[in-house]
């Protein structure tokens, strides 16, 4: 069943590797399926689904069976015969005890010679006895699948948030009687550090970063004394920028970090001026590396005078050393008026801000709501539940310059396995570049080791939801990011790769029909699915479990990058990226309830409205009101507090309706992903990852498409139209395409009918239409997703159009202002 690791040797120096005498689902050998793998010499490798006759009794059965190699057990040595047809390289059936192997002939052997092979011991079977994980509600309030916490959960949960609390803030001056004396180390500066750097150190397995003081050179010895270990969500900065007007404080400028002591980080020095009208403790963003930077001013530092702060860097972006390039000097030119993704040097999070139209940080983001300036994030904090396998979280939408997440990837151990200056390298990648990045970190860094243990799935295909729920939600967070292996019981097949690729596609199809009363249509693209609200009523009793089990599938996927079979609205990327969530976000959703929120904005009096908060929902035909805030079914809509209805209500239909539900997707997805790997996509890219490149047929769209406006005459022979079309077959790759159908229906599913059977937000077919307008009424293309329309100006050159139409497409994602 397991994996099998063991020397096969020649009579004389001979070597070899064996494999199972099975074939894969497809027919495929498993010889093709390897073909890019390289065997070690001397080494038996048997593939995953190589079964014992004692491993086989027992995992014949649904579920989750853990598959791990009793290490006590004995091996077992054979003498085999090549037989005389084989030539060198090519592969030959034994019987090696209980097992059926294949043997590659070594390249040295030859026909009739002998091989002596050593087999480890059997693989050990072991069934998941504790059944399904129950879910915890950190709510208190239980049903869908979840209970309420315990009161010894809850008081684990409040312990851990009061030492969270405590680690932020200054260290007591009493000291318990227990605590030891505190120990110093003396360090040599190395050579090339000048006052007011920072160098790596390693003392007891730990690499800290220290500060050289002002009074300090390279070559003196300096004593410090070590911080208390942090534990792995602990910031790995704690300071402000450092002021060149002054001498650097060395206990401001310190910080520890958990990294693997094989690698140290390189440090990169950035040199600003502080820009005009910042204050003492105000925030300002810049641009270094590559990375947008939150940068906190000083105290006593005033805007003229420069400040460095420090970076962590890619050990490969470059071979000189930080003696050759002490600092860099910053400028201001950068994205303006819109939010962006920044790194915050004072704990190294990142963090959100919107950019005004100087490319200043807004300070109006705090103030009331407005319809084009505000955002929201999902703040998801994870707390422990009833059941270890499986904790719980509490989800909230809050400002999005609030919000942060770190930027490295830790084990829980703490150890560092991704750091900033990798996953900010990562950033300035192309898609391609940045989703084989991604596969390449789950499966060599994330994804545990064959030989620490697999975990096999066994299921029936009329049973399949039901078998697939149990087994997974049967298995802890460690047991996500082992390698799985599928069987259907009672077939035949192996799996190498074509049964797991056909389990996500079949249970997350199966998850998103409609059928099923969890996902709904959505009201603006037929291809993409929201959540419904009133799932409860569909399945009462475990509709929560539904969810977390698709949040885990889905991220389950991802980690082996397989795909997923549905594509969901855009703010549910949003959530899973933690990015901004705007008003605009609403008409994807609810165009028609979106128009008329945004037309109240142009009545005289709303009270003449007579409107309260409170949303009419329509829960399976009956209508249930369900007050905005607390009381709000006895609070007149006026226009002193009509922005905060509009807030209530963008809340509301963005995360409070599905709360429950988005509570345990993101919880389980985040069950196997590591949050900071994902900020290097954008939601459409993630889109993209999970569901894959389109298959997009150019004619077919073509052939589907309308044309308005200036355009409706000629249609496609309008010379705009053609460049259009002549861009998007010749230029324009498959991702930008997809990328392109994202901006005009919100996603990048094509209906398996194609193009022709494209439907709008009324349900009714909606094909594709180009609306010729002219540059004064916009000078870039805009798009309609209600209507699968993109209205695109009359240009004066393929050049013209080509360019904005880049722009169009690539500022979509980020909610940046293109007038």
């Amino acid at each position: 069943m397991g994996s099998s690791s063991s020397t096969a040797r020649h009579q004389g120096n001979g070597s070899t590797a064996v494999y199972p005498a099975t074939r894969n689902r497809t027919g495929a050998s498993s010889q093709q399926r390897r073909s890019t793998t390289s065997v070690p010499q001397g080494r038996i490798v048997i593939p995953p689904n190589a079964s014992t006759n004692n491993a086989q009794n027992v995992i014949s059965r649904p579920g989750a069976y853990s598959i791990s190699r009793d290490g006590a057990g004995p091996t077992q040595v054979f003498r085999v015969q090549i037989p005389h047809e084989v030539r060198p390289g090519q592969e030959f059936q034994v019987i090696a005890g209980t097992r059926t192997v294949r043997v590659r002939c070594p390249m040295e052997s030859r026909g009739g010679q002998y091989l002596q092979i050593t087999v480890p011991p059997d693989p050990i079977a072991r069934p998941n006895t504790q059944g399904m994980a129950v879910l915890t509600s950190a709510t208190g309030e239980e049903g869908g699948g979840a209970v309420r916490m315990t009161a010894e959960v809850m008081a684990v949960n409040e312990q851990q948030q009061q030492q969270q609390q405590n680690r932020s803030s200054p260290p007591s001056s009493n000291s318990s009687s227990t605590t030891h004396p505190p120990t110093t180390y003396m360090v040599t500066v190395p050579p090339g550090i000048r006052p007011g750097m920072q160098f790596a150190v390693d003392i007891e397995g730990q690499r800290m970063m220290v500060t050289c003081p002002a009074n300090v050179q390279a070559g003196m010895n300096l004593r410090i004394l070590p911080p208390a270990p942090a534990p792995p969500s602990a910031p790995l900065l704690q300071s402000h920028g450092v002021s060149l007007d002054r001498p650097p404080d060395l206990q401001s400028s310190s910080h520890t970090s958990s990294l693997p002591p094989s690698s140290p980080p390189m440090m990169q020095m950035f040199e600003v001026v502080v820009p005009p009208g910042v204050r003492p403790n105000q925030p300002f963003s810049l641009l270094a590396n590559g990375q947008r930077v939150l940068v906190t001013c000083p105290p006593h530092v005033r805007p003229g005078q420069k400040i460095r702060f420090q970076l962590p860097i890619s050990n490969n972006n470059n071979n000189d050393s930080e003696q050759n390039s002490p600092s860099v000097q910053l400028s201001y030119d950068s994205i303006k008026d819109g939010w962006a993704r920044t790194i915050r040097v004072t704990d190294m999070k990142f963090q959100w801000v919107r950019m005004n139209e100087n490319g200043e940080i807004d300070p109006a983001t705090h103030s009331r709501f407005d319809i084009k300036h505000s955002a929201y994030t999902r703040r998801l904090v994870f707390l422990e539940g009833n059941d270890p396998r499986m904790r719980t979280g509490l989800l909230e939408l809050v400002n999005a310059d609030e919000s942060s997440v770190d930027s490295s990837v830790k084990k829980s151990s703490g150890v560092e396995v991704v750091r900033y200056s990798e996953i900010a390298e990562a950033h300035q990648r192309s898609y391609e570049e940045k989703a084989a990045w991604f596969q390449e970190i789950c499966c060599k860094r994330l994804r545990v080791d064959w030989s620490d243990g697999h975990i096999r799935i066994n299921i029936r295909r009329d049973h399949l939801l039901h078998d697939s729920i149990e087994a997974v939600m049967s298995l802890g967070r460690e047991d996500l990011r082992k390698i799985w292996r599928f069987e259907f019981l009672g077939e035949m097949g192996i799996d190498a790769g074509g049964l797991a690729r056909e389990f996500y596609e079949l249970v997350t199809q199966s998850i998103f029909d409609a059928d099923t009363g969890l996902w709904l249509s959505n009201s603006t693209n037929q291809m993409a699915m929201r959540i419904n609200p009133a799932s409860e009523i569909s399945c009462p009793e475990d509709h929560l479990i539904y969810f977390r089990f698709l949040g885990r599938v889905m991220g389950k996927a991802l980690f082996d990058g397989h795909l997923v079979k549905g594509h969901m609205v855009r703010h549910l990327y949003k959530h899973i990226l933690g990015w901004p969530i705007t008003f605009e976000d609403l008409e994807l959703a609810d165009e028609e309830y979106y128009n008329s929120l945004k037309s109240l904005l142009q009545v005289e009096n709303v009270e003449d409205m007579c409107l309260d908060f409170t949303f009419t929902e329509d829960a399976m035909g009956m209508n249930k009101v369900v007050e905005l805030k607390e009381g709000g079914a006895g609070i007149n809509v006026t226009n002193e507090n009509l922005p905060e209805f509009l807030e209530c209500n963008l809340k509301y239909h963005m995360m409070d309706r599905v709360k429950p539900q988005l509570t345990e997707l993101l919880l389980g997805f985040y069950d196997v992903i590591p949050e900071p790997l994902l900020t290097i996509f954008d939601f459409q890219e993630l889109e993209l990852l999970m569901c894959g490149m389109p298959t997009i047929d150019i004619d077919d769209w073509m052939k589907n498409t309308t044309y308005q406006g200036y355009f409706e005459q000629l249609g496609e022979k309008s010379k705009t139209c053609m460049w259009f079309w002549e861009i998007v077959r010749e230029e324009f790759d498959q991702e930008t395409r997809a990328r392109l159908l994202q901006f005009v229906t919100g996603t990048s599913g094509v209906p398996s009918r194609g193009f022709s059977v494209l439907q709008g937000n009324d349900g009714n077919i909606r094909q594709f239409c180009i609306n010729g307008v002219t540059k004064e009424y916009s000078l870039y293309p805009k798009s309609h997703t209600c209507f699968n329309r993109i209205d695109l100006p009359v240009y004066s050159s393929k050049d013209e159009l080509r360019d904005k139409l880049k722009i169009a497409i690539a500022t979509s994602a980020t909610g940046f202002d293109i007038e």
